[in-house]
């Protein structure tokens, strides 16, 4: 098993040192993945009644979006309808070949 860490280990380092060009623009597969997520999110909006997800969920993947998926946005679902989105841009994200990595929902505990 400890192959497994490792090859996990080069993975990572090669998947970061390949995300970012020298002049620190995003790569092109960088940025198709989030050309795809932009996507994914607004095909999903328009499929759906957009009841239920949160003003805070839309406007954080948004701001993701806007800034070309690199700014680490933390955006926490809070209801069932964000949830749902959630899950339906996961599954669209992993289908067109990211990491869920990529994905910018973490949720972090209040102190």
């Amino acid at each position: 098993m400890p192959w497994l860490r490792i090859l996990l280990a080069l993975a990572c380092v090669a998947g970061a040192a390949s995300a970012v060009h020298a002049e620190g623009e995003p790569d092109a597969w960088s940025q198709a993945k989030c050309a795809r997520y932009d996507k994914a999110f607004h095909e999903l909006l328009d499929l759906g009644d957009r009841k239920g997800e949160t003003e805070g969920f839309i406007k954080g993947n948004e701001d993701f979006i806007k800034a070309g998926c690199s700014n680490g946005a933390d955006v926490c679902p809070q209801s069932a309808g964000d949830f749902k989105l959630a899950n339906d841009l996961t599954l669209a994200a992993m289908g067109f070949g990211t990491a869920s990595t990529f994905l910018p929902f973490i949720c972090r505990s209040a102190k």
